[in-house]
């Protein structure tokens, strides 16, 4: 009375717990970092949605420039600031383990490549201020 078994029997398979990413701090951010990229993509269909509304005419971009200052929108927008800043900001600090600069044959320090990024950042956001705003 020996019943069959299969392989797949045999593995060790660990019990994981569904809240297992709640356990370790560093487990929790790494979870943050990942649904911070669903809110970018968020806001990369909301904007592809203005895109469209406004080649539809002028009343439909009006009806959708409309939706967007509903106070629902704006919380939304704040939401998605945050998790984009919080995105940025980790992409940023995983540059440096992610990328080695090499110049010949020295390695350049990663903390100069943590630096060049966020002073990359700080000139085009600096510029596309001076566009946009024009002071």
């Amino acid at each position: 009375m020996n019943p069959q078994r299969s392989p797949s029997d045999l593995l060790y398979r660990p019990h994981m717990s569904f809240w297992w990413w709640l356990q370790r701090k560093n487990y929790f951010l790494f979870m943050v970092r990942e649904v911070s990229a669903v809110f970018v993509g968020l806001f990369a269909l909301i904007s592809l949605v203005g895109v469209y509304r406004l080649g539809q005419g002028e009343d439909a971009y009006q009806l959708y420039l409309s939706a967007l200052q509903t106070p629902s929108a704006q919380v939304l927008f704040v939401v998605i600031l945050l998790f984009s800043l919080f995105h940025t900001v980790t992409w940023f600090y995983l540059t440096p383990m992610i990328m080695v600069v090499r110049i010949g044959s020295k390695t350049v320090p990663p903390i100069l490549v943590l630096i060049a990024n966020y002073l990359a950042w700080i000139v085009i956001s600096l510029i596309l201020f001076y566009l946009l705003v024009g002071v």
